[in-house]
């Protein structure tokens, strides 16, 4: 999830703060003090923040690793908080394998209280944030009736705990979801189809990276829009996987990391992104072509699978 621009008083500026420690009631209590901001243009981060501040009111804390713990409240879970907690580090375990990555950094998984579900909830579906001292995870409550979504969902959040901190924060939003839908594996059929019978459907690299980071119109509006450039996204991490394996995703990402004096020099001689010269470090291709590639091999997949 997104780091906003500060907040335009005091109280929003200081929550923000307290935000990204996770001292949440900290955070809360300025935001109540400040309101949403004229036009109501803060409102979707009130709702983050009221979500996980009153979870935290209700919640309880165990260790499932010396790296991963997981917050969650007694009385919802009905006694399945520690078999939700091996299918959480199963899920880690699974990503981390497919990617390369060696567990570590320190990662909070909170399942959110079932009273923040709603139909304005900003993050229906789970996101990650870096805080200190941890990457923290959060997922609605809803997801623990169905052991396979949970799964899939938590091993999508720790894609992006494992790209984040791989890239060093320096990979584009596309990117992310490329590896975190991949191992997610939720393709859809419907999509599939629709991106191979309308070119237009298959949005370049700029347009891609809006689509997933836009925050400006309605989100229930772009639903369709966000859904499909979530799939484009796997679909490129599909074809990447393709090419060289899945765990080749962690050395494209270290490499768009890769502050070495000779990769410094590289970048600026040939004018190059980190990205660009990444993918082309990597699998010889610069971004265009991987967009172009990406979609003729998904249009000469004989067979959907995941």
């Amino acid at each position: 999830m997104a780091n906003p621009h500060a907040g335009d008083t005091p109280h929003w500026e200081a929550a923000f703060d307290y935000y990204y420690q996770d001292q949440v009631e900290a955070a809360f209590a300025e935001v109540t003090e400040s309101g949403v901001g004229e036009g109501a243009d803060l409102l979707r981060w009130y709702r983050v923040i009221e979500a996980e501040f009153v979870t935290r009111k209700k919640s309880r804390t165990i260790d499932v690793t010396p790296w991963l713990q997981m917050e969650f409240v007694p009385d919802q879970l009905m006694g399945l908080e520690e078999e939700l907690a091996q299918r959480t580090l199963a899920a880690c375990d699974e990503v981390a394998q497919r990617i390369g990555w060696s567990h570590g950094s320190q990662t909070l998984l909170s399942i959110l209280a079932s009273e923040t579900e709603a139909p304005w909830a900003a993050n229906p579906y789970g996101y990650c944030v870096s805080k200190e001292p941890y990457e923290k995870i959060c997922l609605p409550n809803y997801l623990v009736d169905d052991p396979l979504e949970f799964g899939q969902a938590v091993a999508h959040e720790y894609a992006h705990v494992i790209s984040t901190n791989i890239a060093d924060e320096y990979a584009p939003r596309w990117v992310e979801e490329a590896v975190s839908v991949l191992v997610e594996r939720r393709f859809d059929r419907g999509t599939w189809s629709d991106f191979k019978a309308d070119r237009t459907r298959w949005l370049s690299e700029r347009e891609l990276e809006f689509a997933l980071t836009d925050r400006t119109e309605d989100e229930e509006a772009r639903k369709e829009e966000i859904w499909n450039a979530y799939q484009q996204a796997g679909w490129i991490g599909r074809y990447l996987a393709e090419l060289k394996g899945e765990n080749s995703l962690g050395a494209f990402l270290r490499e768009i990391a890769n502050e070495s004096p000779v990769a410094n020099i590289l970048r600026s001689f040939r004018g190059q992104d980190r990205t660009d010269r990444a993918l082309r470090q990597v699998y010889g291709v610069s971004k265009r072509e991987l967009f172009d590639r990406a979609y003729d091999w998904m249009c000469q997949a004989s067979v959907f699978s995941d």
